[in-house]
């Protein structure tokens, strides 16, 4: 993840000027922005891919969406799937496949038919995810309702080198989280089977629980 923030970062400032193609024609048009500043509101039937220092992305794209910056932020309406990169990560709209994002921080408010991959130091994950979720993260915010079972694993540094997770979403069919601390709130819904590995036990019912150990989240 580091590395593709580093080499789109680099891109970037050495385009000082934005640049924009299209190629294709009909069902396989697609379009290719770049620059120190990539924004652009968007209408193409096939793949649209931004990269650049400020990155934004709105309107339509029948195919894939490929985003990476230093700061990147969408509302587009994605036909297949979204691949977000970025020290900042912003994306509210809605995607008919799946969806990566790697951020520094990273917020999600969006639709999301097919399974979604995060790797983030920070995140807050809301709106309906239609298949699965891994996610690994420093501190997780889970607002989201997922159709498909999750998978969380906290990371950090030091003391708490396993993360946080709170839970206030609805998880239809459970799952695995793993994190030195685990909160799961009281409007959330837990269904199915979920197993939280913590320092300590979380309040609530719904799950089975395991003492962390001084284990790492990485290696369960």
């Amino acid at each position: 993840m580091l590395t593709r923030l580093l080499l789109s970062a680099s891109a970037a400032i050495a385009l000082s000027a934005c640049t924009y193609s299209v190629s294709g024609h009909g069902e396989g048009q697609s379009v290719e922005s770049a620059g120190l500043v990539a924004s652009r509101n968007v209408d193409v039937p096939g793949d649209a891919e931004f990269s650049g220092m400020l990155v934004g992305a709105d309107g339509h794209v029948g195919g894939d969406l490929d985003l990476a910056g230093a700061s990147v932020r969408s509302d587009a309406r994605v036909g297949g799937n979204l691949s977000a990169a970025g020290g900042r990560v912003r994306f509210t709209g809605e995607v008919d496949g799946d969806a990566e994002i790697d951020a520094g921080t990273g917020y999600v408010d969006a639709v999301i038919r097919g399974d979604v991959t995060i790797a983030a130091g920070r995140i807050t994950l809301d709106g309906t995810i239609g298949g699965g979720l891994e996610m690994d993260a420093g501190r997780m915010d889970l607002r989201a309702d997922i159709s498909g079972p999750v998978h969380l694993r906290g990371h950090g540094r030091g003391d708490h080198g396993n993360g946080r997770v709170e839970v206030s979403g609805r998880l239809q069919q459970g799952g695995t989280i793993c994190a030195a601390e685990v909160e799961i709130r009281r409007n959330a819904r837990i269904e199915g089977e979920l197993r939280v590995i913590s320092d300590r036990r979380p309040d609530g019912d719904g799950f089975t629980y395991e003492a962390l150990a001084g284990r790492d989240c990485d290696h369960l």
